[in-house]
């Protein structure tokens, strides 16, 4: 009942987002946004999309189609066919509960198989290998089961690894072994090999194969539901990636590989001895990643891979602490493996790595920045106050995370809660800002599981300071240059007009601060085909009447055409009307010359001072609608002004004078495109 009940409320909160989307789907929400935002915006959300609902499909297809088939095969093998198992478990100080779990497991499983089975445990030390061996023994009494072959680890989790497999390959073990590499704190559930090993005779070409994963977590429930949501994501992706006889990683909790190739002695040497040379740190180590070394290995020798996603493994995490400190020292260290083997397998091609992996390897290094595009916008419409446009985005974010919570948990065997909503928003948006800071500090590894290990490639004194230096300084024009895109997306940098005109703003600050009217908050609707000059005028006139000369106010027109019917006409000084860039902008006249002279008409009223002055005109594009029947308006009419602007203007050819000036004085015009200067009629200044 609960699955049903969180499927409910999903669709519930689906349903919320795509009401919201609804109610505010009127264009004038998104004036804030150039064009050119708005379709870049939309054209990412379609290709980050494409790309989910691709995966997607392709999982569910692996899942529901290739894989029964498959199973169907593997079924038909007799168990006496099945190879001979061997199991590499390296431990270090697991809970005694934990390797209680796990060896019992293995021996259970041991059990299923007709050929006794290897098992080569490399522990912390006598102690450990005493209590292991004594679950052994008591579940294997007889030692029918189980081969027990002990050793102590001497250096890190990496060498312990080689030398078992050293070890191993001198045992003159069967030509078909399949040996299992996995951590001390994984548990198979029953059937797992029963699942596993026929794959290994129906898939030649098969060097290694994962399963699926669930969490067993001690100490928080934060904890355990973030894994819940990370195994979900992991199963897609590994259904997916397995329909290209691939996958993206062959997990240190339990993957099986034929012996074939990881007894070679090339296998145990990237395992023990891995490095990555990079520009900047130099030649350096891997700290942790194991599974990522080996993958990389089956990657480069062309070996095809495979997923069993009917076959499970319990991951036990134990917690203690700030629940924070150990997300963020997961992701540093998953991320860190990622981005550190990303780069060379890339290098391998897509003729080697299959041109699906080879492009879902580039999205790796893309997605974390096109992650942020939307919490980039919805931060920068709170900040400044466009309450609809940040409302668009909020219920984007519903309406698209649901979604994609409810198609990720459809038939999970991990049930759909409420807290995975926040979960994966934390793990998007929180996760990108931790790779980008990672992928400029690939040398930098910390693993706190195994004693708070950590490798750095600093170097010292003139070098550490060059390296870090280096490393900060393109950390942060990454960062800027990610801001100046997501600021031009958002119609706050303009480089065509704004940055040339940085001096011209500088030029045109006044001694007061104007207070800035957004006119679409006072219904003038951009690019709806109705008239917008009755609310325009409505606005200046109430301004006109109801505020003094000596307050400085600012218009802001929004992108888009406003339509006028009748001239716009100014009668009040200390006024700027300003739109957001010539053909962002446009005054569109539909009116003759028997209604006005000009489109704007800027002139003392009856009741105003002699003269007006500082009233500013800037930032759109002047276009009266040209038909045979409508006489040839002017542009721009000032009369009786004084002390103002004309700047960053586009008049259109089918202006008879792009803008006349009668009885004017220090009238600055500046960055004014029209057709010709010999139109423009001065007359008793």
């Amino acid at each position: 009942m609960s699955d049903y009940t969180s499927t409910a409320a999903f669709l519930a909160l689906f349903s919320v987002g795509f009401g919201g989307l609804y109610l505010l789907q009127n264009p004038g929400n998104l004036a804030i946004w150039n064009i050119f935002g708005l379709v870049s915006l939309g054209f990412v959300g379609l290709w980050r999309w494409s790309w989910f609902l691709l995966r997607m499909a392709r999982a569910r297809y692996y899942l529901h189609r290739v894989f029964p088939h498959l199973r169907h095969r593997a079924a038909s093998v007799p168990v006496e066919e099945l190879p001979h198992m061997c199991f590499l478990v390296p431990t270090y100080k697991e809970q005694p509960w934990i390797t209680e779990r796990v060896f019992k497991a293995i021996v259970d499983e041991a059990k299923t198989l007709v050929q006794p089975t290897t098992v080569l445990v490399n522990s912390s030390g006598k102690s450990e290998n005493a209590a292991i061996r004594a679950i052994i023994n008591r579940e294997d009494p007889e030692q029918r089961w189980i081969r027990l072959i002990q050793m102590t680890q001497k250096d890190g989790k990496r060498k312990a690894m080689a030398d078992s497999l050293r070890r191993l390959s001198e045992l003159n073990l069967p030509a078909d072994t399949v040996i299992a590499l996995m951590d001390g704190d994984s548990e198979l559930l029953p059937g797992t090999l029963r699942r596993c090993l026929p794959f290994f005779r129906l898939l030649p070409k098969v060097g290694a194969l994962t399963t699926d994963e669930l969490p067993v977590v001690e100490g928080s429930y934060f904890f355990s539901e973030w894994f819940h949501l990370r195994f979900a994501q992991r199963h897609m992706q590994m259904c997916s990636d397995s329909l290209s006889n691939k996958v993206m990683c062959l997990t240190g909790r339990f993957s099986l590989f034929r012996a074939e190739a990881a007894l070679q002695s090339s296998f145990a040497e990237q395992l023990e001895q891995d490095y990555l040379n990079d520009w900047l740190w130099g030649r350096f180590k891997f700290l942790s990643g194991d599974d990522k070394s080996t993958w990389y290995w089956l990657l480069r020798h062309k070996y095809d891979m495979f997923y069993v996603p009917d076959a499970i493994v319990n991951s036990i995490e134990t917690l203690s602490g700030s629940v924070v400190d150990r997300a963020y020292n997961n992701m540093r260290r998953w991320y860190g493996n990622m981005l550190r083997n990303n780069g060379r397998a890339i290098s391998l091609g897509p003729r080697t790595t299959g041109w699906f992996t080879w492009y879902s390897l580039w999205d790796q290094r893309i997605s974390f920045w096109t992650c942020l595009i939307t919490p980039g916008f919805l931060l920068v419409s709170l900040i400044q106050g466009y309450w609809k446009a940040a409302a668009v985005v909020i219920f984007w974010v519903i309406c698209s995370r649901s979604l994609m919570l409810l198609l990720t948990f459809w038939g999970r065997i991990s049930n759909l809660k409420l807290i995975h909503f926040p979960l994966l928003l934390l793990s998007q948006w929180g996760g990108s800002l931790v790779k980008i800071w990672t992928q400029m500090n690939l040398a930098q590894q910390k693993w706190t599981n195994r004693g708070s290990q950590t490798i750095s490639a600093h170097g010292q004194g003139l070098e550490k300071t060059v390296k870090l230096g280096t490393s900060r300084l393109l950390l942060y024009i990454q960062l800027f240059v990610f801001s100046i895109c997501l600021c031009w997306l958002t119609n706050n940098l303009s480089p065509l007009w704004d940055i040339a005109g940085l001096r011209l703003t500088h030029q045109a600050m006044v001694t007061n601060t104007p207070k800035v009217i957004e006119v679409i908050n006072h219904g003038v609707w951009p690019s709806d085909g109705k008239d917008d000059s009755q609310a325009l005028q409505t606005l200046i006139d109430q301004l006109s009447q109801n505020s003094t000369d000596d307050q400085a106010i600012e218009l802001r027109l929004p992108i888009g055409e406003i339509d006028l019917m009748q001239p716009v006409n100014i009668s009040r000084g200390q006024l700027t009307l300003k739109g957001q860039g010539p053909g962002r902008t446009v005054l569109a006249a539909q009116f003759d010359r028997s209604k006005a002279e000009a489109v704007l008409q800027v002139r003392p009223g009856p009741s105003t001072a002699p003269a007006l002055s500082q009233v500013h005109v800037t930032g759109f594009t002047v276009r009266p609608i040209e038909t045979a029947d409508i006489a040839q308006l002017d542009g721009v009419l000032l009369q009786g002004v004084v002390d103002s602007s004309l700047r960053n203007l586009a008049i259109a050819t089918n202006i008879r004078k792009p803008f006349a000036l009668t009885q004017t004085d220090n009238i600055l015009i500046e960055n004014v495109a029209v057709q010709d200067s010999s139109k423009v009629a001065l007359t008793q200044p």
